[in-house]
């Protein structure tokens, strides 16, 4: 990897450069690694936040078309219509955190464990092409998991930042 050459923005005081130069400098900072990191977190954030939103408007009628589509499945009504109550939000605050990078590391477990009971859901239903779709969110959580230590422009490091202050 070549070493990055400073820019205008890197040579100015902080208080001379605006908002937007300070922000291009951090992330003109970045490694290749941090980036794929963000972009991959902003992506899988985006995507689950946006589940959440368009469910949490008629969680009822979503849960009404989640208990309809497991009759016939081992799992009974009464263990379907909670989960499909609480799922959207969830996934709302699933993937709020994750954007934001607030407790990354908690919210990408969570998100993991949500999707592994939605793949236990789906496998039972025997939808096969959502469970190799759920299978590369998995993928997504793990590699923003595992390569947690790449995270950057978050919440938990400005708060970080601030504790150590």
């Amino acid at each position: 990897m070549q070493p990055r050459t400073p820019t205008a923005a890197h040579l100015e005081p902080p208080e001379a450069q605006s908002r937007a130069e300070r922000t291009a400098a951090r992330v003109s900072a970045l490694d290749d690694r941090q980036l794929a990191h963000g972009v991959l977190r902003l992506v899988l954030g985006l995507n689950i936040l946006t589940h959440g939103l368009v469910r949490v408007a008629a969680p009822g009628a979503f849960a009404d078309s989640l208990v309809q589509g497991f009759t016939g499945t081992p799992l009974p009504e009464w263990t379907v219509r909670p989960f499909a109550l609480v799922l959207p939000f969830v996934e709302l605050a699933v993937g709020l955190l994750i954007l934001l990078g607030l407790r990354l590391r908690l919210a990408l477990v969570a998100g993991g464990a949500l999707i592994a009971m939605l793949t236990f859901g789906e496998s039972l239903r025997q939808q096969w092409n959502t469970v190799g779709l759920q299978l590369l969110y998995a993928l997504a959580y793990f590699v923003l998991l595992s390569r947690a230590s790449d995270a950057r422009l978050t919440l938990d490091g400005l708060l970080a930042g601030r504790r150590t202050r």
